[in-house]
């Protein structure tokens, strides 16, 4: 028994015929169906065979469902992350710093690392493939992002029909290397490095003295510190208010989390240093405390260049900025202060971050300016 030739699929045409007329034009003619299930036969009549071809694919293509996306599975990934980036740019619920992030990745490592493919061939080889050469080079982290990021311009495709299911959920899980013992900074080596850091004269040149006595005392992330305002502090009072953080774009005004909006107390010897700083016409206090040697609010991701040039350069180079949050985690502990308390210095959610992973070994706000004073190389600071 014969069976009827298979229905096109909806959206699409079948075999197109070419044929002369009398008068010596050209007709071009297939069928389509169209997104209702129906079947058209629909013709093209033009002066020559390749006028007419183009004229019948160009209305097989003008019958498309007006609402059906550019995004094809045909459509290679690179073209895919500019509608992706076109996304992220309208979600007004994405922090700046997120989509900077976000956008960032698809840029610097997608786009070379899959750009040339096709939407249909991310499958789960090429992407396990991909994720582990990104883990190898730029480590956990970045990759774990890396595939989120990948998922969601995946989810974007299956949104616009290009594809049917996202195999980044079916790839292979990214192992995280044994996380070792956070390591905190000593009293001896605090003192050496604030010492090294003072004494090294590119320091000096970027401002960079002050902004590390500044983390290294009040546990703060390179934005928060970068984004504070004279209005939010009050040296009388010894306090400053963290209500902000700075991406590579200027000043974002929240912090990461909620947790992270605080006041925190200041040592007497930061309080006499931001005093200091104030005070010299040299110095562009007037928009934040610590700006750029511009000037201006400095930029985040340059801010951690600097900083890593130049605990090389002192040698220490296992430490970064994050070291001074562990380094503040720990003697708030050694002193008895509660893991809730210390968490709310760091602008911490929840306590077992701050235990798992900033604590060196194994505050009350008031007390955390008396606990963190300035280190000594001959051991605590007297009373």
């Amino acid at each position: 028994m014969r069976t009827g030739r298979p229905p096109l699929t909806v959206g699409t045409w079948g075999d197109i015929s070419t044929r002369q007329m009398p008068n010596g034009t050209w007709r071009a003619r297939g069928r389509y169906r169209d997104y209702d299930g129906s079947v058209a036969q629909i013709a093209r009549f033009r002066p020559t065979k390749t006028e007419a071809l183009s004229a019948l694919k160009l209305a097989f293509t003008e019958r498309q469902d007006p609402t059906a996306s550019a995004i094809t599975g045909h459509m290679r990934v690179k073209a895919l992350i500019e509608v992706y980036l076109e996304d992220v740019a309208s979600r007004a619920s994405l922090a700046p710093s997120s989509r900077e992030r976000y956008a960032k990745l698809a840029t610097d490592l997608i786009r070379p690392g899959m750009g040339d493919l096709q939407v249909r061939e991310i499958t789960v080889p090429a992407i396990n493939r991909f994720l582990a050469a990104i883990a190898r080079k730029h480590g956990y982290g970045t990759a774990k992002m890396t595939r989120s990021v990948l998922s969601g311009m995946v989810q974007l495709a299956i949104d616009h029909g290009a594809l049917r299911d996202n195999p980044v959920r079916q790839a292979r899980r990214l192992e995280a290397p044994r996380r070792q013992s956070p390591r905190a900074l000593s009293m001896a080596e605090h003192a050496e490095l604030l010492d090294k850091v003072a004494a090294d004269r590119k320091a000096r040149e970027m401002d960079l003295v002050n902004l590390i006595e500044f983390l290294s005392a009040t546990g703060t992330r390179i934005g928060e510190a970068s984004a504070v305002r004279p209005r939010y502090l009050d040296l009388d009072a010894g306090v400053v208010e963290i209500t902000a953080t700075t991406t590579d774009a200027g000043i974002q005004e929240w912090t990461k989390t909620d947790a992270g909006w605080r006041v925190l107390a200041l040592p007497p010897h930061v309080v006499a240093t931001l005093r200091r700083r104030i005070a010299d016409p040299a110095i562009n206090t007037d928009e934040v405390l610590f700006p750029s040697p511009l000037g201006k609010v400095r930029n985040r991701s340059n801010t951690t260049g600097e900083l890593r040039r130049l605990f090389d350069r002192i040698g220490f180079d296992w430490v970064t900025s994050h070291t001074f949050r562990k380094t503040v985690a720990t003697r708030l502990d050694e002193a008895g202060i509660s893991a809730r308390q210390i968490a709310d210095q760091l602008g911490h959610r929840n306590p077992s971050m701050t235990t798992d992973v900033y604590m060196g070994r194994k505050t009350t706000v008031a007390a955390a300016a008396t606990i963190l004073g300035r280190p000594s190389t001959h051991g605590p600071e007297s009373p």
